[in-house]
């Protein structure tokens, strides 16, 4: 008998251990699988879309600012960059330094980076999601975020930018964790200086500070209590340190940032709530960015913005019956700890999307991608919350359920991220803003920079990247008056003396069907055809346009 239960037991732990093995495997397998396919998709012909304004204003930065044009310059310190807008520090630009000294400016050097550090940000999310529930819930939350178009797609050209603040909000997450399971301080230190880099990097990250302490107040006011009651003095070290720099960041870098007037919506409450949803939906299924990128329709968009709902609210469901009831069991209970995680989730990502609703000038994409990557952790909290139902025939049901949306939703993000792939790989007309003529028009401008004396974009859109693809030559000479042809205050006669009278000077623009602002190619074409035979070209897009003027 006793020789009978021994075979028994031994035979239980062999399969317990290939269990574990299977799980441990699987996770793997699907994490490899994963990452290479998003840097697969995300290298595919990475010189398209063209090199975008935006994701080029901290170029200026990170080679030291020494030249005439200070444009993203926001600010200094003993000659270094600190601030390239009022709202976006300088760390980007600090971190591009070396690439940029031992590389150059070139679309390699700006977007491998990119899509690398992207990548880290995949793998720290799975490690997050693997120290919270185990080897099958990242596994599954590799392939979610591995085949995810908009984030790849954002994360390729750090468009807003992203990619820093994606890496601080899930290093956050990781070390508040750490802390909660393990009560070591340091994580509390690393947590600390975490939100601050990610409050210098975009002030933004504000709102994930914001749903972070809501968060954590809400569901995780008993362990941190219990953790500070007896370590009071080392848990208040790191606390007031980030609370005295946090002042100083409100009145150095907030209020200041409030006070720059910025463009945004001035819709009703109401319809800013309905602008955000679409702004959501279209971001997060890929159809906004592509169609912003390319000029035309997408399509297959993926399946998110039609699931959110059903996730918000089976996340509502959970974190209810997690406040009313859930929290009363034993802390060492599995369901009470999954309900617990899936209700800090769900506060983050309200208490984000509230603080997007009321902050009127975000309207980009890059806005809403504060929310990444919450809805796949809330997916994968409802699928391990399914699996802890006691009903049994109750959780196999709820199970099935997510597992099919799971499936379905990763089967739409794989056809979104081939569409995009395609769109990468071909020799398509992109959008102006991201127009591929910017490569050959700073080649053209590049060698005829030496011979004039000043190289200058009359056009929102053209500038950043014209100073960084450019030369020496190009840098040395660039201005970048786009404000100021576009001004309705200027004339034309005051635009030429300004600008053109007596000097030789490359003038680059949008050809009319691709102009930013209304009305600029028209001046600028107006004030060219006054000058005559002054003007020749030096090149000619269907997009971008650039002429010499020599003096008169």
């Amino acid at each position: 008998m006793v020789e009978a239960a021994s075979r028994v037991v031994d035979s239980e732990e062999a399969r317990a251990i290939v269990g574990d093995s299977v799980r441990r495997w699987t996770m793997r397998i699907a994490i490899a699988l994963s990452t290479v396919f998003f840097l697969l998709a995300n290298c595919a012909g990475i010189s398209n879309p063209g090199l975008e304004y935006d994701e080029l204003l901290f170029v200026n930065g990170a080679l030291g600012a020494p030249y005439h044009y200070q444009g993203f310059i926001y600010h200094e310190a003993w000659g270094i960059p600190t601030m390239l807008m009022a709202y976006i520090g300088a760390l980007k630009a600090w971190l591009y330094y070396p690439i940029f000294t031992i590389f150059g400016v070139s679309v390699d050097s700006i977007r491998l980076p990119a899509v690398l550090a992207g990548t880290v940000v995949l793998l720290l999310a799975v490690r997050l999601i693997y120290r919270l529930f185990g080897s099958w819930a990242a596994a599954v939350v590799a392939v979610l975020l591995g085949t995810d178009p908009a984030y790849g797609a954002l994360a390729r050209t750090d468009w807003g930018p992203i990619v820093l603040s994606s890496l601080f909000r899930i290093a956050a997450l990781l070390f508040y964790f750490a802390f909660l399971r393990q009560r070591s301080v340091r994580y509390l230190w690393l947590l600390s200086a975490t939100l601050l880099l990610g409050l210098y990097n975009k002030l933004d990250y504000g709102w994930f500070i914001v749903a972070f302490v809501v968060a954590a107040t809400v569901v995780h006011h008993r362990e941190l209590w219990e953790i500070a009651h007896r370590r009071l003095v080392a848990v208040l070290s790191p606390i007031a340190i980030f609370a005295v720099l946090g002042v100083v960041a409100l009145f150095v870098l907030v209020l200041p940032a409030e006070r720059v007037p910025l463009p945004g919506s001035h819709a009703s409450l109401g319809d800013r709530i309905s602008e955000v949803s679409r702004l959501f939906r279209g971001t997060f299924n890929g159809a906004a960015v592509y169609d912003n990128m390319t000029g035309s329709f997408l399509r297959h968009a993926t399946l998110i913005g039609w699931l959110i709902p059903y996730i918000l609210i089976a996340s509502a469901i959970v974190a209810v019956w997690y406040l009313l009831r859930g929290r009363r069991r034993p802390s060492s209970d599995v369901l009470r700890n999954v309900a617990a995680t899936t209700t800090f989730f769900l506060i983050l990502f309200v208490v984000m999307a509230v603080g997007i609703v009321l902050t009127r000038q975000a309207t980009g994409a890059w806005h809403v991608m504060l929310l990444w990557p919450l809805s796949a952790f809330l997916l994968v909290c409802l699928l391990m919350t399914a699996t802890q139902i006691p009903i049994v025939r109750l959780s196999r049901a709820v199970v099935a359920t997510v597992l099919v949306a799971i499936i379905a939703l990763t089967l739409t993000q794989v056809r979104t991220t081939a569409e995009y792939v395609d769109a990468y790989r071909s020799s398509r007309q992109w959008g102006p803003f991201w127009s591929t003529e910017i490569y050959a028009a700073a080649r053209t401008i590049s060698r005829a920079a030496p011979r004039v004396q000043s190289v200058i974009t009359v056009d929102w859109g053209l500038g950043t990247q014209i100073f960084a693809l450019g030369n020496e030559a190009v840098r040395d000479r660039f201005e970048d008056p786009w404000p100021s042809f576009t001004s309705p205050a200027a004339t034309l006669a005051g635009l030429r003396h300004e600008w053109f009278d007596d000097r030789r000077v490359i003038v680059i623009f949008h050809a009319q069907p691709a102009q930013a602002e209304p009305d600029t190619t028209q001046r600028v074409e107006a004030i060219l055809k006054s000058l005559g035979s002054r003007v020749r070209t030096v090149y000619a897009g269907k997009q971008i346009e650039a002429k010499e003027v020599t003096p008169g």
